[in-house]
């Protein structure tokens, strides 16, 4: 096992639980937002997802990777919580009367261009797929296996996915870097 804190836990050493939690607290939320902006529905997901490591800390013994067995618990439960957030949403949108008034539509329409915009610059060079693949490998450190493990492909497809990110990237950097050199050079005619 590679993360001691992660033994102590198994031992019942609270302190560790503690050290572990704030370790991946910021990691976790961070993590989280690539799927969600809901703040509330991220840190249910950590919690649960630290209650659950300490009521089952017995079983966890044949864990290699401490990392790679929080990041996917994590994962997993943050994404069923959107999904039934999702399904409730839309039972409560069948349910809801449709009559708008101006004010609201024009306060949705401001927040979904305001969304919209914050969406697009997120997305433009990258696939949600490429930016968590790149987001897992070089932000956590996870291997390519463990990646592979998580988005549930290949590692061939991990390392096309990260190498195509990574070629994107630098394709979008060179283009904004030619865009300055020409608006630099036309400021200086």
């Amino acid at each position: 096992m590679n993360n001691p804190l992660f033994q102590h836990i198994i031992e019942g050493n609270i302190e560790a639980y503690s050290g572990l939690y704030k370790e991946y607290y910021k990691k976790f939320y961070n993590y989280g937002r690539k799927f969600t902006d809901n703040k509330e529905l991220i840190e249910d997901s950590i919690q649960e997802v630290f209650l659950d490591l300490w009521s089952r800390k017995e079983k966890l013994s044949h864990v290699e990777s401490p990392n790679y067995y929080l990041y996917s618990s994590f994962r997993y439960t943050l994404l069923k919580k959107i999904k039934q957030r999702d399904k409730i949403v839309f039972e409560e949108a069948e349910n809801e009367d449709h009559a708008f008034s101006a004010e609201s539509i024009i306060i949705d329409k401001e927040l979904n261009e305001e969304r919209r915009a914050k969406l697009n610059e997120a997305i433009k060079s990258l696939t949600g797929r490429q930016l968590e693949a790149v987001f897992l490998r070089f932000y956590e450190g996870l291997s390519y296996p463990e990646v592979a493990s998580m988005l549930n492909i290949s590692v061939k497809a991990t390392y096309k996915i990260v190498a195509r990110s990574i070629s994107a990237l630098k394709e979008k950097i060179l283009f904004l870097l030619i865009i300055i050199l020409e608006f630099v050079n036309i400021k200086m005619k």
